[in-house]
């Protein structure tokens, strides 16, 4: 009886094309010399051992007292196995360190992801890793009790990144249990002579076009890792500014910040004398002699200042408020918030059409003249107190189902339009904008006990306009973003990740049966005006 084959545990990298030898790919000064591993029907790979002198655990230094560490030293094996199968190069690694035997960028990212996605049974989902961009850019690993399918892990196909996954291969030849990431991790049976072959598969999955279907949607948005492709896109970005050509480049607050206690904006180390109301390419370029490079950007800082020019509370790296769409042989790049992402075509095609497809509202609201958001909500409630009512903080509705304190809206009008306004800022800004229009229109829709809530926090005048029951009748209210920003100008030019989130935000709410518009707010030019600070009150300032 032949005996069964042994499972072994592979971490497999696919190396980037044209690298052929393990002299490109291998940190080889880290690694004893090579060991020649010949395969029967294939020719040979070559096995690197890192050079590791015994050290002893960590945790035996806590008993020098008693024992020597130098008797519990022991050599940590890492390892790295190079091998050519037909016009592909693979590294195997193993070990704690194995991975960091190979040079930088010289494998194939995603490989293991797209391998394993187009390996594995559609339903066979164990666990996935999604890197979200929507109100709070976060990093989370979702792990189901049972095998399951993509699409019950509740990813948004517009703004989630899937960056690995975990499943079962439809193939059992090909493993037991497969997870992809850059690297393809996978438990299968098998012998050194198989190893050719069952590269040479995973080779084919990973060059196989996913499924349209099914997994379509995983190249909208990719980050970027290739230092090759970040430095030309660093390049192109500093040509860009040293030309003085902002189309496309912008900054914007990068986080929600309590604009009442915020005057304005300080530029340093070069332009603590002038104080701006909000960031600009135009106003920092001022505080800056000669071009403006990427080095300028991470050096100088932007600080929120208060009414007696003094440095509050947050400050940022200009680089951190930067954004940036930079297209390059045909295809989207974004900067946003330091991380550099490509975009499928067709995507930023599609999100381009269904954002300039959202309504302008034909609201006439006044400029805005400062002192953050709730100011402008009341100087707008008291300029027509019959048309608006004025729904601030104090307002907020105490929510169960995991929701706490629900902001209904800003203003709410006679036309019963629930307005939502927000300052300029980065998507993560903005996506938190619109989070509360959604919240806020889906309870309206589906909770009588919410709707009764809001009911009581009206003002008589506005009171009749919201019925505990029935429920709103589809098209009846209109939620309107409306965007403070001194852009010039009636169009809103949003970061592109914004308007993802607002294009699918849209989608959803007019599926509760909700008009959906956008109105930007102009910003009086007297307070647009950058101010210079007085002598006076330069003490303690930045």
């Amino acid at each position: 009886m032949r005996e069964e084959k042994k499972i072994s545990h592979l971490s497999i990298f696919l190396v980037k094309q044209p690298l052929s030898s393990c002299q490109e790919v291998i940190r080889t000064e880290a690694c004893l010399a090579p060991i020649e591993v010949p395969i029967a029907g294939h020719g040979a790979g070559q096995l690197f051992l890192r050079k590791n002198p015994p050290m002893p655990p960590k945790w035996s230094d806590l008993f020098k007292e008693f024992i020597d560490p130098k008797e519990l030293a022991v050599p940590s094996i890492a390892a790295a196995f190079f091998i050519q199968v037909k016009e592909r190069c693979f590294v195997l690694t193993f070990g704690q360190g194995g991975r960091f035997l190979l040079k930088e960028d010289v494998i194939e990212e995603r490989f293991g992801l797209v391998c394993a996605l187009n390996a594995v049974e559609p339903k066979s989902f164990r666990c996935v890793d999604v890197q979200s961009l929507n109100a709070i850019e976060s990093q989370m690993r979702i792990q189901s009790g049972q095998e399951t399918s993509a699409d019950q892990f509740g990813l948004s196909v517009e703004q989630d990144m899937l960056k690995a996954i975990v499943g079962t291969p439809k193939n059992p030849a090909l493993g037991n249990r497969m997870a992809g990431h850059d690297a393809l991790s996978v438990s299968v049976r098998l012998e050194l002579s198989d190893l050719p072959f069952l590269l040479d598969q995973y080779r084919q999955l990973f060059e196989t076009e996913l499924s349209a279907e099914d997994y379509q949607w995983v190249n909208n948005i990719s980050s970027i890792k290739n230092s090759a492709l970040l430095a030309t896109l660093e390049r192109a970005l500093e040509e860009k500014l040293a030309a003085g050509q902002f189309g496309g480049i912008w900054l914007s607050i990068p986080e929600i910040i309590e604009w009442t206690m915020v005057k304005g904006f300080i530029y340093s180390p070069h332009g603590k004398g002038i104080i701006h109301p909000d960031i600009n390419m135009q106003g920092f370029c001022e505080t800056v002699k000669g071009p403006i490079t990427l080095e300028i950007l991470h050096s100088h800082q932007v600080y929120c200042a208060d009414a007696d020019h003094k440095k509050v509370f947050k400050s940022w790296s200009v680089f951190r408020c930067l954004y940036a769409e930079i297209e390059l042989d045909g295809a989207t790049h974004v900067l946003n918030d330091g991380k550099w992402f490509s975009i499928a075509k067709d995507f930023v095609e599609r999100t381009n059409i269904e954002y300039a497809a959202i309504p302008i509202s034909d609201l006439k609201l006044p400029e805005y003249q400062g002192g953050g958001e709730g100011a402008y909500n009341a100087h707008v409630a008291a300029l027509e107190p019959t048309v608006y009512d004025l729904l601030d903080d104090k307002k907020k509705v105490m929510h169960g189902g995991g929701h706490g304190q629900v902001e209904i809206c800003d203003l709410f009008s006679t036309r019963r339009e629930l307005i939502h306004v927000k300052m300029y800022g980065k998507s993560s800004v903005l996506s938190h904008l619109f989070s509360q229009g959604f919240v806020s229109g889906q309870l309206l829709q589906i909770d009588s006990k919410f709707r009764e809530k809001v009911r009581a926090q009206l003002s008589p005048t506005h009171r009749d306009l919201l019925n505990v029951d029935p429920k709103p009748e589809h098209e009846s209210f209109t939620i309107t973003y409306a965007i403070i920003s001194d852009a010039p100008g009636q169009n809103l030019h949003l970061p592109f990740f914004s308007k993802v989130n607002l294009v699918n935000t849209r989608k959803v709410l007019r599926g509760f049966g909700f008009k959906v518009e956008l109105l930007k707010i102009a910003v009086n030019d007297a307070y647009a005006k950058t101010v210079k600070i007085p002598p006076k009150k330069r003490n303690g300032s930045t």
